[in-house]
Parts: C-alpha cells; sequence; structure tokens
C-alpha cells in the first residue's frame, strides 16, 4: 500500500520509529522530499491481520507525530 502523507504534519521522526517498532510485521519504506510518500508492505504470515497492523500503525505515526509538534511548540 502507498499513501502520500501531509509532510507539513506527519514527522519523519516518528516514521522512523514506528517503521521500526513495526518490522516485525511489515517493511515500511518512505521518502520524504517535496513530497512524503510512505510504502507498507504486510508480510505473509501476518495477512489475515494487515487491515489491523496498517490502522495501528497510521494511527501511531498521527499520535507521535502530533506529540513531537507539540513537543517542539513549547
Amino acid at each position: 500500500m502507498k499513501i502520500k502523507l501531509d509532510h507539513g504534519f506527519y514527522t519523519l521522526a516518528a516514521l522512523s520509529d514506528m517503521a521500526q517498532q513495526f518490522s516485525d510485521f511489515m517493511s515500511v519504506e518512505y521518502v520524504v522530499g517535496e513530497e512524503m510518500f510512505l510504502t507498507m508492505r504486510v508480510k505473509e504470515e501476518n495477512q489475515a491481520e494487515s487491515a489491523l497492523i496498517i490502522h495501528t500503525f497510521l494511527n501511531n505515526i498521527l499520535e507521535l507525530s502530533i506529540q513531537d509538534i507539540m513537543k517542539n511548540e513549547r
């Protein structure tokens, strides 16, 4: 699955951290330039739970990005 993320909102730190934490379940590649693209591939042995894995991953990067932004605004 390939998606485009809001470059001004999602943080590279959140993407990197969650990609590492989810590495047992999926492979995550991201390209950050003028636009931010995220490619996720759930591993074959986890396909039955792929929707839950992707949903959880995306929610986690959202939450971490919000935390990063709030921390940087202080």
